[in-house]
């Protein structure tokens, strides 16, 4: 029979899911809003050595509201169904261990104001790789008392190609800001916490770089002037070097922030993985061993779109439990994914909560309506089980 406990469900948005202001000014000025693509001056969001304090000696960057234009409509669909809904809004330009810190003081605020010891949890793009930090910090008997449900929604569980691109050029489906941009990216954790490490994602021109190549060891991969002897050129390396050293740290299981095929069964039957599909994604970057004054240069025009995945996260990065944990893909539909986003334009990743066949998905298994084998599917088609 299916489970109609209603309980509270803590939805975690992704990358750029809650705008940033600077509270230290009397109009709470606000420097970033991803969807909107409202912000004054960008620089201000720039962060110090140590990836937790802004760089302005005045400037006192928070989280604020939700994008509504990505989530309101799944919090309004869930509120519909009986749910209660929480946002666990959160700095996104952090390390995503340091907000799964702070999930962890929201999750026990919660516990304490409802009286209530489980929860369901909901997360979107990067907010499964801070739903994976915090899990990582539960022993298993904390894990199986507070999660009754997990849903990972097109996850970057071994990160995205995108990510790459902010850092190098500043563009990309993640942030579609200016070129600019990549100089202020690169003082946040997050975004080299979401650099590919799946397997092939660098395909390299010279078999010793290859050999040699270190995901998390700036100097044995990455993309950087050959023979630096500009001070400002040096200091990039080392702070780049720098960041991607913490990485290792955050990815030291399997290059999984948290390997969820090591849970019990028990805990593993709580959690399933939607993924988005039918779109084509970008899936490796082709590595020379030098071009122009670059050494490793990353030749982004030899890209193909031509994998599976959502048009932002492969499959070889967010189907890589699919053999522990129930993963379900859910296949763009053009005209559907263009209503269900509304002005905003066509993108699956970004919209994909909109998505009505999506919605459905997670409706039943919340409700632990999963009794037939392929109760996942709707008549929309377009849905299947990864194997």
């Amino acid at each position: 029979m299916a489970n109609e406990r209603k309980l509270p469900i803590i939805l975690i948005p992704g990358i750029q899911g809650t705008k940033l202001y600077n509270v230290n000014l009397d109009d709470f000025s606000t420097h970033w809003s991803g969807v909107k693509k409202f912000y004054t001056n960008i620089h201000k969001l720039k962060l110090q050595r140590d990836g937790i304090n802004d760089i302005g000696v005045e400037t006192i960057i928070e989280r604020a509201d939700v994008e509504n234009m990505a989530y309101s409509e799944i919090i309004n669909y869930l509120k519909s169904k009986g749910y209660r809904v929480f946002i666990f809004g959160y700095d996104w330009r952090k390390s995503n261990v340091d907000s799964a810190r702070s999930l962890k003081k929201y999750v026990e605020v919660l516990r304490n104001k409802l009286n209530i010891g489980e929860f369901n949890f909901l997360t979107h793009s990067m907010g499964g790789l801070v739903l994976s930090a915090y899990l990582k910090i539960l022993d298993d008997a904390e894990r199986n008392k507070i999660v009754s449900k997990a849903i990972f929604t097109v996850p970057p569980f071994l990160g995205s190609i995108e990510a790459s691109f902010n850092l190098v050029i500043g563009k990309s489906r993640l942030f579609n800001s200016s070129d600019d941009f990549r100089k202020i990216a690169r003082t946040f954790p997050a975004v080299y916490e979401l650099l590919p490490v799946f397997e092939d994602a660098y395909k390299f021109e010279n078999p010793i770089t290859e050999a040699n190549y270190d995901p998390f060891n700036f100097y044995t991969y990455w993309q950087q002037v050959a023979n630096a002897d500009r001070e400002d050129t040096i200091d990039k390396h080392e702070f780049m070097a720098y960041r991607l050293s913490k990485v290792r740290e955050v990815r030291d299981q399997n290059n999984l922030i948290f390997d969820l095929s090591t849970c019990s069964p028990e805990f593993r039957k709580k959690c399933i993985v939607v993924c988005g599909g039918n779109e084509d994604t970008k899936s490796h970057i082709k590595v020379h061993d030098r071009r122009d004054h670059f050494k490793n240069f990353f030749d982004y025009e030899a890209i193909k779109e031509d994998e599976e995945g959502d048009g932002t996260v492969p499959h070889a990065s967010a189907s890589i439990f699919k053999d522990s944990v129930q993963t379900i893909r859910v296949g763009k539909k053009t005209l559907e994914s263009w209503a269900d986003s509304r002005m905003t334009g066509p993108d699956w990743h970004a919209f994909f909560l909109n998505n009505g066949r999506v919605q459905n998905v997670l409706q039943r298994f919340l409700k632990g309506d999963t009794h037939r084998e392929d109760w996942y599917k709707s008549a929309g088609g377009r849905i299947e089980k990864i194997t």
